[in-house]
């Protein structure tokens, strides 16, 4: 029996769907974060998630910062972020 290779993550790839899900930005404080993402400014990200609580889409971005960097907890970030994505909608 062969043993199979774990599926290596692309974090471009989840960060696009991610996106793709999030939606457009309605707001400027959601523009700001999109472009922060799409620049990998993870301090930006980190500061308007800290500054935007109830803010869901803020919240979601904020997640993605970490994902490029593919922590050891990156499943915990992938959730957290589409979790937060999900809020809005129940």
């Amino acid at each position: 029996m062969m043993a199979t290779a774990p599926k290596q993550l692309d974090p471009q790839i989840i960060i696009s769907r991610l996106l793709a899900e999030l939606g457009e930005p309605c707001l400027p404080v959601h523009r700001q974060a999109l472009e922060a993402v799409k620049s990998g400014d993870a301090e930006t990200l980190r500061l308007l998630s800290a500054t935007n609580l109830d803010d869901s889409f803020c919240r979601a971005c904020g997640y993605m910062a970490s994902i490029p960097k593919l922590p050891p907890t990156v499943a915990i970030l992938i959730a957290e972020s589409a979790r937060a994505l999900a809020k809005p909608l129940r």
